[in-house]
């Protein structure tokens, strides 16, 4: 009888019944993952909440508590992740066409001269923003403590002074050795960073 039934039209598949019960058509999941996609490679992702925020927007009513997990197992590529602080200005400048612009002037300079610019010519800056005292609290390190001794404390100054490490390679593998840019006044105790954890 239920194979009668569904022949005549009077009930349908569990598939085609549930459906009709999804918050989003598949043209509208398909287009709010490339949304979010898209929202991720420019830095400004979605939060869970502003998924469903979009997702409400999309089909006129509430999406249900676990709907954002469903999406996850719709679109496995999309996954919750903590984000990595990305500053403005770098983020302004780093996009297709400033980058394509730089390496045609890169090709400019090459054709200009007989034979192009010579590997050890060629060099790339790159710099690391360290925070003296406080800021290095959470580095994961651990140190040797007396088991029954509840207080585990380590003099460490409270200096928060922002220090700048500059190191220099060129296309040739020559290296400068690495600069330290410093505020003015008394230096501070660069004693602690060791080879392992800032390079030589």
């Amino acid at each position: 009888m239920t194979l009668l039934d569904r022949a005549k039209g009077r009930h349908e598949s569990i598939k085609a019944a549930s459906s009709k019960r999804r918050l989003l058509t598949p043209e509208q999941s398909k287009t709010l993952f490339q949304w979010a996609s898209h929202r991720a490679e420019m830095a400004m992702p979605y939060s869970i909440r502003d998924l469903r925020a979009e997702a409400a927007a999309m089909a006129g009513r509430e999406p249900g508590k676990r709907w954002h997990n469903k999406f996850f197992k719709q679109f496995p590529e999309l996954q919750p992740s903590r984000a990595t602080k990305l500053d403005p200005k770098r983020a302004k400048n780093f996009n297709e066409a400033i980058i394509r612009d730089y390496f045609n002037k890169m090709e400019d300079l090459h054709a200009r001269f007989p034979g192009g610019i010579p590997p050890q010519h060629i060099w790339n800056m790159d710099e690391k923003g360290i925070q003296m005292g406080g800021g290095r609290k959470n580095i994961g390190k651990k140190y040797l403590y007396l088991k029954h001794k509840k207080q585990k404390y380590q003099i460490r100054s409270d200096n928060l002074e922002l220090v700048t490490i500059i190191e220099c390679v060129s296309a040739a593998g020559e290296v400068v050795p690495p600069s330290f840019c410093l505020q003015e006044g008394s230096w501070p105790d660069l004693r602690e960073l060791d080879d392992n954890q800032w390079g030589r």
